[in-house]
């Protein structure tokens, strides 16, 4: 009887062992999930640095100004109609052309750096006179910029080729003595601004000129520079745009502009990294299930081990955001892969292994610092980030298919052992 019990209870006996690795491996998937956590908190954490950088541009726009953007200058003289109202009689703008130069300097406010400007602006070309004789008319000129707390000097009219004025506001008024078809003007200031300036094209031809001592610079706005140069000094972008290119923009003018871009945005590089954290987490654990259920010496990884682990490669991500915010991304990214990596090896080796696997260790961190490497080039690569990333994975896969090839999945440990 007792002999027939222990034949009916030993299969399910040897079940319950053959089960373990998929227990284990659950118990990893466990963890993995739960070390979602401390990721999210993380992406709050650079969600929170983002909101802060923002706020130090807004503190250094309200003492500096804002981002510039330079109206089209606009010419009319004033009649009154039969109801004894101001009747606007507006000059067509017909040639017109904008040289912008612009001084680039850094301002910092605590640790955040915001790029400034001063621009000097040439605003010139001509009006069409549809009007005939402007004897005795009072004519007025008008410029304007869309922050005016940034006039570093006051503009300077000049208009039908008289003397320059200089004016103490956007608008010069003259009385005109012509009947020429185009009347010519020219008027000169300079204004200060950050991040970005933008300019107007309304004319019948429009000529934009940028320049600046910036080495990043972004071109938008409706159309591209037909002209650009950009150096490791400084760039200059040259638009021509004609009359008939601006058909399509009837509800609002169009405008060309220049962004002054940091040359590395630390967050949204930390945060594209983290996009990578849960598999670099995966793939780490991975290698330590693979080592669990291949080696000889049978170590047993208790899951406070696994989080424990995971902590040490999650901390990466925080030593980048906070030491990007003080030096050269890159040199933040290899410093704390060093930090974390050896973090790892030091835990592997006297805890995990008790020193009896030097191998085993060395291994594993090279694991972690050549996927850190990789998802590294995936961020600079960008454009091939996905071909890259696609055929990386790929690899991976096949090396874990290798190095489980000779695993016994459904018997029990002791049958592997033979």
């Amino acid at each position: 009887m007792s002999e027939q019990f222990e034949q009916a209870f030993a299969p399910a006996q040897k079940s319950k062992k053959g089960n373990s690795k998929t227990k284990k491996f659950l118990t990893i998937l466990a963890m993995s999930l739960l070390l979602l956590i401390p990721i999210m908190f993380m992406n709050g954490i650079i969600t929170d640095r983002i909101t802060y950088k923002e706020e130090a541009i807004t503190k250094v726009s309200q003492s500096w100004a804002s981002s510039q953007t330079i109206d089209n200058p606009v010419m009319y003289f004033k009649t009154v109609n039969n109801k004894k109202e101001d009747v606007y009689n507006n000059f067509e703008l017909n040639n017109y052309e904008a040289i912008i130069n612009i001084n680039t300097e850094i301002r910092k406010k605590g640790i955040f750096k915001v790029p400034v400007y001063t621009a000097e602006v040439i605003q010139k070309g001509d009006f069409e006179n549809k009007y005939g004789d402007l004897s005795n008319k009072q004519v007025y000129l008008e410029t304007g910029v869309s922050d005016s707390k940034g006039f570093v000097t006051e503009p300077v009219f000049k208009l039908n080729n008289g003397e320059e004025k200089k004016t103490q506001s956007i608008a010069y008024s003259t009385q005109l003595k012509t009947n020429a078809k185009n009347i010519p003007f020219e008027i000169t200031y300079k204004v200060k601004g950050l991040k970005e300036i933008t300019a107007f094209l309304t004319g019948n031809t429009n000529k934009i000129t940028i320049k600046g001592n910036w080495e990043n610079p972004e071109f938008n706005g409706d159309f591209l520079p037909t002209e650009r140069e950009v150096t490791n000094k400084d760039f200059s972008a040259t638009w021509n745009v004609p009359k008939i290119a601006l058909s399509e923009y009837t509800q609002k003018p169009p405008a060309v502009s220049v962004s002054l871009l940091i040359p590395v945005d630390n967050y949204s590089m930390a945060e594209r990294s983290l996009k990578y954290a849960f598999l670099l987490l995966s793939l780490t654990f991975t290698g330590y299930f693979i080592f669990e259920i291949t080696s000889k010496e049978r170590k047993k990884i208790h899951p406070i081990q696994y989080c424990l682990l995971g902590a040490a490669i999650l901390i990466f991500y925080l030593l980048l955001v906070s030491m990007s915010e003080l030096m050269p991304f890159a040199f933040a990214y290899l410093l704390s892969a060093l930090m974390a990596a050896g973090l790892v090896y030091f835990y592997t080796y006297f805890v995990i292994t008790k020193k009896q696997s030097i191998g085993f260790s060395i291994g594993i961190t090279t694991l972690i610092g050549l996927l850190y490497a990789f998802f590294y080039i995936l961020l600079m690569l960008q454009d091939i980030a996905l071909f890259a990333g696609s055929l990386g994975i790929f690899a991976i896969i096949a090396v874990i298919m290798y190095f489980t090839k000779d695993v016994n999945w459904y018997g029990d440990e002791n049958s592997e052992e033979k």
